[in-house]
């Protein structure tokens, strides 16, 4: 491709959300900054509405568990059950009501502690996606315990980017790229002089920068998973992701990366397979027949069937 004719950085959900694109026919370069303020300003109602780091849209429904159900609206309620069928296609290895006890892992993480086995223990019960009460003819839901929470880390910059995408396509802009903290999401035309080139980060350095391999790619979107950015108590193989059924970090897995036709799609399985075991998250990927792979703390990947296909890499039988 050419020469970048317009890129934008903008600091928010957390961190960085970068837009790329290249020459337009029928567009000029006002026009294109224009939309990125645009998407920009979309990025940060999301952000606004679906925090639960302070009081928000969001928040209410957390602040009456236990207590009664709260009225919400359309974009609510589908992003809620789409979280919902994440959890059960996964056995609730993806859980949003992880927050039950991510909210105190949070708070001693800002003092520089780590929660006790017997707390933990103690508010496990709080998690489980199947207590969530989402009426969809009613528009509302209802958590029925009162220390219980929902929270849309796993998903929500997902359904940013792809809110991006949705709006860079329907303004007619071809050949973008959308980066919401590493969920990335790309659209070229065929006739394009090449493909994007996305580096596959490198868990095991907190730089970046660092690559340990790049995917070519005209349309999709690839979402990497990690604990180099966001960890407990300065170990960074003990990381913010919360496996719902212990209430810690797995450890297992340091990193994954995840190619899919959307940004939730790979934003909340690059989750999942943070969660799991290195065989699991193989297969896990193999039978969605997804490009994906992970990263072990003794430094090896392993590759799904898709993406050693896509690498000129023989298929072999199970060696985890």
């Amino acid at each position: 491709m050419n020469q970048v004719t317009c890129q934008k950085t903008y600091q928010v959900m957390g961190g960085e959300f970068q837009f790329l694109c290249f020459p337009q026919s029928f567009l000029s370069r006002e026009d294109v900054y224009a939309l990125f303020e645009e998407a920009y300003q979309e990025v940060k109602r999301i952000e606004e509405k679906f925090t639960d780091f302070k009081e928000s849209y969001f928040s209410r429904i957390n602040s009456m568990a236990g207590v009664g159900h709260v009225d919400i609206d359309e974009e609510t309620l589908g992003l809620v059950k789409k979280s919902l069928e994440v959890s059960e296609n996964s056995n609730g290895v993806f859980d949003i009501s992880f927050a039950s006890i991510g909210h105190w892992w949070r708070a001693h993480k800002d003092e520089g502690k780590v929660l006790s086995e017997d707390f933990i223990k103690e508010h496990l019960k709080y998690i489980d996606y199947r207590l969530i009460k989402l009426d969809e003819k009613k528009k509302t839901i209802f958590l029925p315990l009162s220390q219980m929470r929902i929270g849309l880390g796993g998903i929500g910059k997902g359904y940013a980017v792809d809110r991006v995408y949705d709006l860079f396509k329907k303004r007619g802009l071809v050949n973008f790229y959308i980066n919401g903290s590493g969920d990335i999401r790309v659209a070229a035309e065929l006739t394009a002089p090449r493909s994007w080139r996305i580096g596959i980060r490198n868990p095991l350095s907190s730089d970046p920068k660092k690559a340990v391999g790049v995917i070519q790619l005209h349309n999709g979107a690839v979402a990497s998973s990690g604990g180099y950015v966001h960890n407990v108590g300065g170990d960074r193989f003990n990381n913010h992701i919360i496996h719902p059924q212990t209430g810690m970090s797995a450890r297992e897995i340091i990193g994954s990366t995840v190619l899919a036709d959307n940004a939730i799609t790979a934003d909340t399985t690059a989750t999942i397979l943070m969660n799991l075991s290195k065989k699991e998250g193989i297969e896990y990927l193999n039978k969605r027949q997804l490009f994906g792979l992970v990263f072990c703390k003794e430094g090896k990947s392993y590759l799904s069937e898709v993406a050693l296909k896509h690498f000129g890499m023989e298929v072999k039988g199970p060696a985890l």
